[in-house]
Formats: structure tokens, C-alpha cells, sequence
């Protein structure tokens, strides 16, 4: 009998699903909303794996894994935090890849109160209040300060700049008017909907680009992979234009 009580629990293991494979997904806070859209989706042609995502500035995310907390897939919104990444052997460089592009724009709190009409306009004495991510961890905050600068703009708005430790908290600033004027991201000020609007795209050079690899350390590298091949298919690249980024 113990035998074959032994032998019907053995078969009944075999045949429950196996548990599912976490796969955690550090990503820029920008990708929130599109990572979760495609999150079923991916779960869904990938049986046993399960994706777990988090997110924050890119450079709040590189700290995290220099901490050591457990990462499988590190997607940056700039190029430089990825590089950052590389040099630091925190990624597999050789997974490297370039995923979506999205454009920086200074957007307002709905009806414009202070009148901003583009980079120019933010000197102006109506505007007391301009939201950035700050430039040392938050992409788009790097990606304003080199507008800024090209203008020569940087330093004259010092006293009226406000860092924020990410892109995200920068439009929560605006649809809380808190701010006059903020740099986010085209897709943030999509998703914001009535409570923002664009005064003026801002150029970038270079242009704002969002790089995935595969963690150095992640346990499962083969399905830490397939969420960056995951990214490149169809139903990724539509979600993905769904909420405003491009193809890169």
C-alpha cells in the first residue's frame, strides 16, 4: 500500500503545472503603464514564467542592483545609464539592445496658468516653478539640463528649477499643479490626459532611446532573454505604440 500511495503521489507531481518562473524586470518609470499592458501577454506565451516588474528613475534602478537585489531584465530609458551598467558588469553586455524611443516635451498644468509657450518663455517672470528629474539619476532630467544648456538656459532657471527623483513624480507635480512647467516624457503627457498639455517638444540630442540586457546575475538568463525577444514581437511593439513609443 505505501508503495502505491508513493507511486500515485509521484504521478500526481508530475502532473501539476510547474511552479512559475519569476522573471523580475527592472524598468524606467516611463515604461510602467506599457510593461503591465504586455505583462499578460507575455505570461501567456511563455507558460511557467511569470513576470514580475519594477520601476523607478534608470539610475535609482542601477543603485538597486549595485545593492544587490535580485534582477533579471534592466531596461534604461538613456543610453548612458546602460553604458553605466555595462561598465559596472551589471548586465550581459553582449544582450544589449535598443527596445522603444519616446520624445521629451515641457508640458503645463491644463489651461497654461503662467502662459509657457516653449524653453524661452521659462525665464519669464510668470513662471516661478519648473519641474525636472533630477539630471544625476533621472534620464529625462539629463536629456532637459542638455536642452537647457544648449539655450543657455541651464543656469539662468536655477532658482526656479525643482528636481524630482523621477520622470513620473515630475508629472504627478503637474497634474497637481504644483508646477508651472515640467520635462516629461510625450507618452507621459498622453497618459496624463486632460489634467497636462504640451507647450513644446523639446529636441534631444541624442535622441531619447530605451536599452534592455539581461542582468549579470539573474538566475534564469534563458528567461531573461525571452522577455527582451518578447519585446521586439508584434503584440509588444503594438502595446508599446499603444502608448506613444516608437519603434526603435
Amino acid at each position: 500500500m505505501k508503495r502505491l500511495a508513493a507511486a500515485l503521489l509521484l504521478l500526481l507531481a508530475l502532473a501539476l503545472p510547474a511552479a512559475a518562473g519569476e522573471i523580475t524586470v527592472f524598468a524606467a518609470a516611463s515604461l510602467t503603464n506599457a510593461v503591465e499592458a504586455m505583462r499578460a501577454g507575455f505570461e501567456r506565451s511563455h507558460p511557467g514564467l511569470m513576470l514580475t516588474p519594477t520601476f523607478a528613475a534608470s539610475g535609482a534602478l542601477l543603485q538597486r542592483m549595485a545593492g544587490g537585489q535580485a534582477c533579471d531584465v534592466f531596461i534604461s530609458a538613456d543610453d548612458a545609464t546602460m553604458d553605466a551598467a555595462v561598465d559596472r558588469r551589471r548586465v550581459d553586455a553582449a544582450t544589449r539592445r535598443v527596445v522603444a524611443g519616446n520624445s521629451l516635451v515641457l508640458a503645463v498644468p491644463a489651461g497654461n496658468p503662467a502662459k509657457v509657450a516653449g524653453l524661452d518663455s521659462l525665464s519669464l517672470g510668470g513662471v516661478r516653478r519648473v519641474a525636472v528629474g533630477n539630471p544625476e539619476s533621472v534620464p529625462a532630467g539629463r536629456y532637459a539640463k542638455r536642452a537647457l544648456q544648449d539655450k543657455a538656459l541651464w543656469f539662468a532657471l536655477t532658482s526656479k528649477l525643482v528636481y524630482y527623483p523621477s520622470v513620473r513624480h515630475v508629472l504627478a507635480a503637474l497634474t497637481a499643479r504644483e508646477c508651472d512647467a515640467g520635462f516629461v516624457y510625450a507618452t507621459d503627457a498622453a497618459i496624463a490626459g486632460n489634467a497636462v498639455a504640451v507647450a513644446a517638444v523639446v529636441p534631444t540630442a541624442p535622441p531619447v532611446t530605451y536599452s534592455g540586457a539581461v542582468a549579470a546575475n539573474t538566475p534564469d538568463p534563458k528567461g531573461a532573454a525571452a522577455f527582451l525577444d518578447f519585446l521586439a514581437t508584434p503584440e509588444a511593439r503594438e502595446v508599446l505604440a499603444r502608448y506613444g513609443f516608437t519603434a526603435p
